[in-house]
């Protein structure tokens, strides 16, 4: 597919490639690449945030801080009492995330969706790990990471998965960095 850019030379329109190679250096992302396709349907502006906290207390605060901070944003929290561990149907996913920018949820919430299918690393655009000490061993957030993540990006490249952010106020009390993957 082909968008017209403004040429800085000329003020002329020229073709630019979006469809997944690279163009100047510049190698789209797999959800730009799906908002791209979703875009010639119709209006959007999609990038979901997925926020993980290891509490549901922890989820509940950080959402609420979220959607006062950025109210433009459509938020979520998805946690238990939410009975997300019924949702056993694609379409119940895709409803409950409709139109949803950032969510927030437990590991486990997350980690579930993925194991299940419902929710894919490509449609993320940014990974936010709270309390990110916590991201070892047998941990839902390892697991993320050991089970969809690092596979994703070996199979498909950097871009499709989405970028991590990881946010701890506790120092690394572990020195093998194979329990920090």
């Amino acid at each position: 597919m082909d968008a017209m850019d403004e040429s800085p030379d000329k003020n002329l329109l020229a073709p630019v490639n979006l469809t997944g190679s690279d163009v100047a250096g510049y190698r789209p992302r797999g959800y730009q690449l799906e908002m791209l396709e979703a875009s010639q349907q119709q209006n959007i502006i999609v990038a979901l945030v997925w926020f993980l906290a290891p509490t549901v207390a922890l989820c509940l605060q950080q959402h609420e801080v979220i959607a006062s901070q950025i109210p433009s944003a459509k938020t979520r929290v998805l946690i238990g009492s939410d009975n997300v561990d019924r949702w056993t149907e694609q379409a119940i996913w895709n409803n409950a995330l409709k139109d949803i920018r950032v969510v927030c949820s437990t590991h486990a919430v997350l980690s579930d969706a993925l194991n299940h299918g419902f929710v894919r690393m490509s449609q993320l655009a940014l990974l936010v790990f709270d309390e990110a000490h916590h991201c070892t061993r047998g941990h839902p957030a390892n697991k993320i990471m050991q089970y969809h993540y690092h596979p994703t990006r070996a199979k498909l490249g950097p871009n499709a998965v989405p970028r991590i952010l990881g946010l701890t106020a506790s120092p690394i009390v572990r020195s093998k960095p194979q329990e920090l993957q």
